[in-house]
């Protein structure tokens, strides 16, 4: 047969002779293995091309329904629809072989849920009491986009090459009295709505009477009732590894599940709840790990960008709102917690400390001083002092008065309230310009994470009896930071219970009557929301002199 081609490009039969039939199918095989070749780099075009021209994504950019095998999983790459307020273009590609990837800057959709700042401030003032607030978490369904290449550092879309994983297990550990853990390794399976991760490979130290399945809530505060409403993850191994969910995301860095409910929203639970934790369960892994999260808050996610970008380099999945089956070669369920605000340097992963966390939080804030050398007298530099102003309860009464006697002492006074204190990276380069912190016992205080080593923070205790849980939160941990704490408890005459209450009442005479025979929410809106402070000043003034004597370099 010939064939000949008309002007509108179809093709009409011809004679061939049988050489040129033989080089005809030899020429299709060989466009074939070039087409598969160069398939990744067409998907990656219409990729580009979808974010320059503003269409929206496809669903995600993955191998749908490919059976996973352990130890031979490609890098991640998912990106979902979602509402866009503003898309920027990543102008490098990433080279990886003859692949090529464009990686799009961080979105922000809109943000939802609330904040927690109601009654969380000192909610750990007594480690035994118990808080209930249900926490809204946006669970739209898309994944959290943080921001994939920073510091001019570009990661290759490299698979993993490493051997296959030799063990095959699940090991959980139930007995932290802050919270529960399970890690896996082998081939783990995330059904996301279902809130399960399994292990499709036959644990290879498992006997038939063992357990076989786990309930891990991912939060850090596992005595506290607001545990009630963290989802509870089921960690399971497969009966039949054959009928085990086919995998549609192939993952090849470790998976990390956590909760952002609970308190998340308050300053103060954000970091030692989340952040401090957080650091010390996925440092070791250099970025090259993947966040699955429940109860999304996207407040969150937002918020603390600037840390969370730096703790993993893919975007955080929404386990919620995920319908995919998500595929990783190790797994932990749950974060390690020690204590609060802190880490215990001899039990944590490759001993890291809190030093190693300020000096992560210097390098994500860019923070320049280290260290707080002292007031050199000749040099005639006034030290810097950062009084943090309340709004409501626990704020000054005598406000004025107090920084006028500030003032008057030779510091160089920054006073900062609510307002101030919302751009997290600027008020972190504040908080680290300063050799004294003050505040009253409240999340703000929470701040001391960005003080330089030698500084000082000093607490102002509300009055009743409430010096020991107040030194709990931030007295204890200031030590493994650096940091020089001091406190000082307001007396009776200093606060505005005096006004409201006679001086015989329990709340002077037995304060922790009030909390065994009401409970801690009575207790709480005594001693927290409706006491306001009245400094008296010169007493206040003899500590601010020792403290700042303290700081003088002769």
């Amino acid at each position: 047969m010939k064939s000949s081609t008309d002007s509108s490009g179809h093709v009409k039969p011809r004679r061939l002779s049988c050489a040129a039939l033989c080089g005809c199918l030899l020429m299709t095989v060989v466009l074939v293995c070039l087409v598969r070749s160069t398939s990744n780099s067409v998907s990656t075009l219409s990729l580009r091309l979808f974010i320059e021209t503003n269409v929206s994504f496809p669903e995600a950019v993955e191998e749908p329904n490919a059976e996973r095998k352990v130890g031979t999983t490609s890098r991640p790459f998912s990106f979902e629809e979602a509402e866009v307020s503003d898309v920027s273009i990543e102008d490098e590609l990433l080279e990886s072989g003859k692949q090529t990837m464009v990686l799009p800057q961080p979105w922000k959709g809109k943000q939802e849920g609330s904040d927690s700042n109601a009654a969380a401030d000192a909610v750990a003032i007594l480690h035994s009491s118990r808080m209930e607030q249900q926490n809204e978490s946006a669970t739209g369904n898309r994944t959290v986009v943080l921001q994939l290449q920073y510091e001019g550092k570009q990661r290759e879309n490299v698979p993993n090459t490493e051997s296959p994983i030799d063990a095959s297990r699940v090991v959980c550990d139930f007995t932290s009295d802050r919270s529960d853990t399970c890690w896996m390794d082998g081939d783990v399976r995330v059904l996301g709505r279902s809130s399960t991760i399994m292990l499709a490979s036959p644990p290879t130290d498992r006997i038939p009477t063992e357990n076989t399945t786990w309930k891990v809530k991912p939060y850090t505060r596992k005595w506290e009732s607001t545990m009630e409403f963290i989802k509870e993850l089921t960690v399971t191994t497969a009966a039949d590894p054959q009928q085990a969910p086919m995998c549609t995301v192939n993952h090849s860095v470790p998976a990390v599940f956590f909760s952002t409910g609970g308190f998340v929203g308050n300053y103060f639970h954000d970091f030692t709840d989340v952040i401090v934790p957080l650091f010390m369960t996925v440092r070791r892994f250099d970025g090259e790990v993947q966040f699955v999260v429940t109860d999304l808050n996207n407040q969150f996610f937002d918020k603390y960008q600037p840390i969370l970008r730096r703790l993993s380099h893919y975007p955080a999945i929404d386990m919620d709102a995920d319908d995919r089956v998500h595929c990783f070669p190790h797994a932990q369920v749950g974060l390690t917690s020690h204590k609060e605000l802190g880490i215990d340097a001899s039990r944590s992963p490759n001993r890291i400390s809190m030093n190693d966390f300020r000096e992560f939080l210097r390098t994500c804030f860019s923070l320049e001083r280290r260290c707080s050398t002292g007031i050199d007298q000749q040099a005639r530099i006034k030290p810097r002092l950062l009084l943090i102003l309340r709004k409501g309860s626990r704020s000054f009464v005598n406000e004025r008065e107090v920084i006028g006697m500030v003032e008057g002492l030779g510091f160089e006074l920054i006073t900062a309230g609510p307002e101030e204190a919302k751009n997290l990276s600027s008020f972190a380069q504040t908080v680290n310009s300063v050799d004294v912190l003050i505040g009253v016992h409240g999340a703000g205080l929470t701040n001391m994470v960005f003080l330089p080593a030698n500084a000082t923070l000093i607490q102002i205790v509300p009055c009743c009896n409430l010096k020991v849980g107040c030194r709990y939160i931030f007295g204890d941990p200031a030590p493994d930071m650096g940091i020089r704490y001091v406190d000082y408890v307001i007396a009776e005459e200093e606060s505005s219970l005096i006004e409201q209450y006679p001086r015989d009442h329990a709340v002077f005479s037995d304060p922790l009557s009030i909390l065994k025979q009401q409970g801690f929410y009575p207790f709480w809106d005594i001693f927290l929301n409706q006491q306001k402070v009245k400094i008296d000043v010169r007493r206040f003034r003899s500590v601010l002199s020792e403290v700042l004597h303290s700081h003088v370099k002769y």
